[in-house]
């Protein structure tokens, strides 16, 4: 950052001029003060400690796979076995790109001033992604987990949380390069920031806010739920919720998976939330202080290494991070060398008995009933090598 400029910026006569002249729908520039530089400053250091956390994330994704390679379980393996790990991958890529777009915010923080051009349109396209990206993939990873905790159903299914998935990026496809195909100056100026201008609020609310919103409401919404569910309080028999006062006994493995998905969009509500009260603060008052700009946006930019910790703390069981398991097989135990086997001459069967030993079994007088019983371990002479 250079030497201070006309009122406390960087920027000469002719630049303040027209940053100040310039209409608030169509910004082209911003003067940055020394304070907002370092409002600035912060949004970006926020944004490389979630970009931190998140590539040793997926670094250590990418040792599970390794492992996985290297000793597969017998069952086979998949990285995407079930529609969590599908869920979380996707909204930890899209975290990276809510990071990274926060990261942008280094070069105005250095050179004091915001422009167009082709840094600030990058910016705006990939902090446009990002963000509406984990709003709707948040949504669907509290769906998922309402449906599945109070209804048991879908915990499997990997074709719709793929389709659902698919849908999100074809959306986000769509917005994002029409509004920056067929509108003029989609990204720019806001004023700190390179986003989408106030001339397009309509796009802005139905691009972004109400998404975020919905995310956040939903969230909220779901957890009571969610929450009564798995501690035993509430569950739905004959498609009812019903309402048990003192609780039923739920499976610990069960209450703990749940939990660990729930945390996520709970946590989602409360990063948010900053942000939301700021949004809605300009919809009805027009401007809001950059210090609380700065603050709200700090804190949506952590949400990676919220995310990130929240998983790795929780003690994951997807995306392998549970050890691959690998049945040992029994060898079999070779046969007793003095088991010999019954010779040939031996195996007489029972219909082939020598005829004086049929006469002597005849001459014999009949037992009585009583004693005709065979006691249990008990066998005749050569019964062994009979049979």
């Amino acid at each position: 950052m250079s030497g201070l400029g006309v009122n406390g910026t960087v920027c000469n006569a002719q630049q303040y001029n027209q940053s100040v002249s310039e209409s608030s729908l169509d910004p082209t520039i911003t003067c940055l003060t020394h304070g907002q530089t370092i409002g600035l400053s912060l949004i970006a250091e926020t944004s490389l400690l979630s970009l931190l956390c998140l590539m040793i994330l997926f670094i250590l994704i990418c040792r599970n796979v390794l492992r996985y390679w290297k000793a597969p379980p017998n069952g086979g393996w998949r990285l995407l076995q079930f529609p969590p790990d599908i869920y979380l991958l996707t909204l930890f890529f899209f975290d990276i790109l809510q990071a990274l777009g926060g990261a942008f915010n280094i070069r105005w923080a250095r050179d004091g001033i915001v422009t167009t051009g082709s840094y600030c349109v990058a910016q705006g396209i990939v902090q446009q992604t990002g963000e509406l990206g984990v709003a709707l993939t948040t949504l669907l990873l509290a769906s998922h987990t309402f449906v599945t905790a109070l209804w048991s159903v879908g915990m499997e299914a990997r074709g719709p949380a793929f389709g659902l998935v698919g849908l999100v990026w074809v959306f986000i496809a769509l917005w994002v390069g029409l509004g920056n195909g067929l509108n003029k100056m989609y990204e720019a100026p806001t004023p700190y920031w390179c986003w989408i201008p106030k001339r397009y609020f309509a796009e802005q609310v139905a691009g972004e806010y109400a998404w975020i919103l919905l995310a956040w409401f939903a969230s909220i919404f779901m957890y009571i739920p969610v929450y009564l569910s798995v501690t035993g309080h509430l569950s739905v028999e004959n498609g009812r919720p019903r309402i048990h006062w003192k609780g039923r006994p739920i499976g610990t493995a069960n209450r703990r998976a749940t939990l660990r998905l729930l945390i996520f969009p709970f946590a989602y509500s409360i990063i948010v939330l900053p942000l939301s009260v700021s949004r809605l603060k300009q919809f009805v008052h027009g401007d809001v202080p950059s210090s609380i700009q700065f603050f709200s946006a700090s804190m949506f930019n952590l949400s990676g290494a919220i995310n990130v910790v929240l998983f790795l703390v929780s003690k994951p069981q997807f995306l392998l991070f549970i050890p691959p398991v690998i049945e040992q097989e029994v060898p079999m135990q070779p046969i007793s060398p003095s088991l010999d086997p019954v010779p040939q001459s031996l195996q007489l069967s029972a219909l082939e008995l020598p005829n004086d030993l049929e006469d002597q079994r005849s001459s014999q007088p009949p037992e009585s009933s009583s004693n005709s019983v065979v006691q249990p371990g008990d066998s005749g002479p050569g019964l062994d090598r009979i049979i």
